[in-house]
């Protein structure tokens, strides 16, 4: 009986052996994860105080100053006049002689943008500012008063483009296309704003959820969601649901959520990236083809054309809910992935250690590159499959699809002052890009 005694003992040992050994030999080492990263990493030496920011935000005080029956002041891109690719940074409701406070997002590069004051005909009277330096705008002297446009503005959009290889950096391609969601937002009332959601690109053939975080806007804060006819990315094109059976990531639905700590409000996209394409048509959903979309230039076995599906999100806040200082220094878009077990997201660089709907290990050494881009563009090309957005190594450019030099993701990459316009049209490899 006493040599049994010695039987707890040896399996305690064992434990603690086996224990030791499994942290000698753990198949996920943050440390080993990084050197992977930073040899695979397109860039050599990332700027270290890079935020990742190709845009600014701005707050001005707009004074309805001149008699033309405003019932609208918006603040533009362009003068509409002269161009006709002029987008809605912002809107808010005004009468003559009011004064209203819009905060807005426009693009590093920009130095002018328009202040407009539209009548209940559409008559536009357009002033232009700086939003760098000017604090307040007024229209004592416009650029021209109760003009008619030939086309109307629409809502400014913003790109996000996502990489879901994060944490798992050990094949990443750096085409953020794995996810390609075009955004767009706009007050439609006093308490009422829409969020335009197009999915532009699936370059994933992993299931991939999505869904808007609103920083600073507590759940509580909203009335009411719907969408516009109802749509939804969990229904295909037929309007069938997408099937319990076949959901890993997000099986939740509900279109307003809560997040886990900070009670911010949360939009709910979609709980599988394909399904949201609309081309999903078998009913065999144990075995449904995750093709790629949008990512290349032709179809076939495994890639598919597809026309961007839309839905349109119409939030009502409650009435202290100050709706015009939202802007998108403030959305939060993000996906979602299954890896080893856990829930990632993927956020935007500037939200990268958010947990918003999950909890995960947060680890910033494999953050030194944002897995997410935003690009105040509306018309940006995001990468083929495969092909690296911008490489640099060793002060060369090298291949990617934007390496024009003096205008490239790595010169960007490499020093934040540098290189701000890369994403533009003009500046992107035609045969790289969708």
């Amino acid at each position: 009986m006493r040599s049994l005694r010695w039987i707890p003992l040896l399996l305690l040992a064992a434990v603690l052996a086996m224990i030791n050994s499994c942290k000698k030999h753990d198949l996920y080492d943050w440390q080993i994860t990084q050197e992977i990263n930073d040899s695979i990493m397109p860039i050599d030496s990332v700027d270290k105080f890079h935020n990742w920011l190709l845009f600014k935000t701005a707050t001005v005080a707009v004074k309805a100053n001149d008699n033309v029956g405003a019932q609208w002041v918006k603040i533009l891109t362009a003068d509409p006049r002269q161009a006709t690719n002029a987008e809605v940074a912002t809107q808010a409701p005004i009468t003559d002689g009011g004064i209203a406070y819009l905060s807005f997002c426009y693009p590093n590069h920009a130095d002018t943008l328009y202040a407009a004051l539209v009548s209940s005909e559409g008559l536009y009277t357009v002033t232009p500012f700086a939003p760098g330096s000017e604090r307040q705008v007024d229209f004592s002297a416009p650029s021209y008063r109760q003009q008619v446009l030939s086309y109307t503005p629409q809502p400014q959009v913003f790109v996000f483009c996502y990489e879901e290889e994060m944490p798992d950096i050990t094949q990443p391609d750096f085409d953020y296309n794995d996810i390609v969601l075009h955004l767009s937002y706009e007050r439609t009332g006093k308490h009422e704003m829409r969020f335009h959601v197009q999915l532009a690109a699936v370059g994933t053939d992993h299931q991939v959820a999505a869904a808007i975080h609103l920083k600073n806007i507590k759940k509580d804060d909203i009335e009411s969601i719907t969408t516009v006819g109802d749509a939804s990315f969990n229904q295909n094109n037929q309007g069938k649901e997408v099937p319990n059976q076949i959901l890993s990531v997000q099986k939740d639905r509900t279109l307003l959520l809560e997040a886990r700590n900070s009670k911010d409000a949360v939009i709910n996209m979609f709980c599988d990236g394909h399904w949201a394409t609309g081309d999903i048509l078998t009913e065999d959903y144990g075995r449904m083809l995750r093709k790629r979309y949008n990512v290349t230039k032709g179809s076939s076995t495994d890639a598919q054309i597809m026309v961007p599906r839309e839905v349109t999100y119409v939030v009502t806040f409650k009435e202290n809910v100050g709706v015009e200082y939202i802007t998108y220094d403030l959305i939060d878009p993000f996906i979602m992935k299954q890896f080893l077990g856990a829930v990632f997201e993927v956020h935007p660089y500037a939200y990268r250690s958010e947990c918003v709907l999950s909890e995960y290990p947060i680890d910033d050494r494999i953050n030194r590159v944002p897995w997410a881009l935003t690009i105040p563009y509306g018309k940006f090309r995001h990468p083929l499959e495969g092909v690296n957005i911008g490489f640099k190594k060793k002060q060369t450019l090298g291949f990617g699809a934007y390496g024009y030099a003096g205008h490239s993701f790595g010169e960007w990459s490499m020093n934040h002052v540098l290189a701000q316009d890369w994403y533009l049209n003009e500046y992107a490899t035609e045969n790289q890009v969708y």
